[in-house]
């Protein structure tokens, strides 16, 4: 018999005590390969949403907020900005694409977003997917363009009508307060992009003016009154240089503010980052107790096993041989419990990933497996090594002669 059948059968010997031993190793890697997981599906998220984008002005507020609110719709937006801006931003020379948004309503938790078929065309060319097939259905007020989940959610298919709420999230009946007098019509359903226009209902920009009246006699946008509002501004440029003179001018400005959208995603990750670390904390910890009950159990096992070690020796089993013996019995019961806490990570981090993305409404999808998920396990296969070769060594220079001359 080889080596490591006959560590298995040691294994098997003594179930319950090595099956909780490797589900400590196994806790230890399902923390570290979940946290990593969805670390990294976090930041592929966050870079994809924002990536590509120039310029965003907003009321003045939270940089951060403005972004997860325009770009993510996973906020409330930090106020309204002069529509005057929009005009004064559609004669500048230096640049090539504007991009305005309303918020204000929504339909069954999902916000309804007042804007251009310039924004499908903005998702085109940064690569967040396919725009929708017929993005001149947004031409008329009150034609929505529903994201792939927000129709598979709210049950809504091309042709469907229904009442906006108003506000930004989900209120209860009781306190609802429905537009009863302006129904939407949906004319199209965008197919899946992974991005956060899956989850919103597009309509016109004029749609939010004239929903909340405040353009007279329901004027076109072109004749909107200057007294109208929007909530945002995605800004495209011939150069970085117009980005630059248009955020210098509008610094001035204390109504509004323009945000570099990589940027605050960065600063972003940096604050994830710290609590990344805390949970990667806490998740070695958890592995480095594993590693200590793996020794503890090695040991044991030693000492049960005292006089099969000393008859083997006697029988002429190197010291060499028992050693690999107790290793290959160490990283058996580690490397089951790595298995285990791999599989079940990565099942946890999906579990969450899929929670995350249908309660708060943020895409989080699992990336493939990375160098630092499969470190995880790895790690766990050194500790079960060490942990069984500190026990072997000390072990198999026992002397054995006690042991045999104590045979019953």
């Amino acid at each position: 018999m080889n080596t490591w059948a006959l560590a298995w059968r040691y294994v098997a010997s003594r179930p319950a005590s090595n099956l909780l031993t490797a589900l400590g190793v196994g806790i230890g890697v399902l923390l570290l390969t979940a946290t990593l997981a969805l670390t990294a599906a976090t930041r592929e998220s966050l870079q994809r949403g924002a990536g590509g984008y120039q310029l965003l002005i907003a009321a003045k507020g939270s940089a951060v907020q403005a972004v997860l609110s325009t770009l993510f719709f996973m906020d409330a937006p930090t106020g309204n900005i002069p529509v005057a801006l929009y005009r004064q931003l559609q004669a500048d020379a230096g640049v090539t694409r504007l991009v305005p948004f309303i918020f204000g309503d929504s339909y069954r938790g999902h916000l309804i977003v007042g804007t251009t078929v310039d924004y499908f065309a903005l998702l085109d060319e940064s690569g967040r997917g396919p725009s929708a097939a017929d993005p001149g259905r947004l031409a008329r007020p009150f034609d929505a363009v529903v994201g792939a989940t927000a129709a598979r959610q709210a049950g809504l298919a091309v042709g469907s009508r229904f009442v906006a709420s108003h506000g930004l999230v989900e209120l209860p009946a009781e306190l609802a307060t429905d537009h009863a007098d302006r129904q939407y019509h949906v004319t199209s359903v965008l197919p899946a992009t992974g991005s956060p226009a899956d989850r919103a209902i597009f309509t016109a920009l004029e749609t939010g003016w004239l929903m909340h009246e405040q353009e007279g006699d329901h004027a076109p946008a072109a004749e909107a009154s200057p007294r109208g509002e929007i909530t945002a501004l995605l800004v495209q440029g011939r150069s970085y240089g117009d980005m630059a003179r248009i955020a210098a001018s509008l610094a001035r400005d204390t109504r509004v503010q323009a945000v570099v959208p990589g940027r605050e995603v960065t600063r972003l990750l940096q604050y994830l980052r710290a609590g990344e670390e805390v949970v990667l904390g806490l998740a070695w910890l958890a592995t480095a107790v594993a590693f200590f009950a793996v020794m503890l159990s090695m040991a044991a096992a030693g000492i049960d096993r005292r006089r099969q070690i000393a008859t083997l020796r006697a029988l002429g089993a190197s010291r060499a041989m028992l050693a690999r013996l107790l290793i290959a019995e160490s990283l058996l019961i580690a490397g089951a419990g790595a298995a285990l806490g791999f599989v079940l990570g990565r099942a946890a981090a999906a579990a969450i990933a899929w929670h995350v993305e249908g309660s708060r409404g943020f895409p989080l999808e699992l990336t493939g497996i990375t160098p630092g998920e499969l470190a995880a396990p790895g790690a766990a296969l050194l500790l079960g090594l060490v942990a069984g070769a500190i026990p072997a060594w000390f072990t198999c220079r026992e002397d054995i002669v006690p042991h045999l001359s104590n045979a019953p």
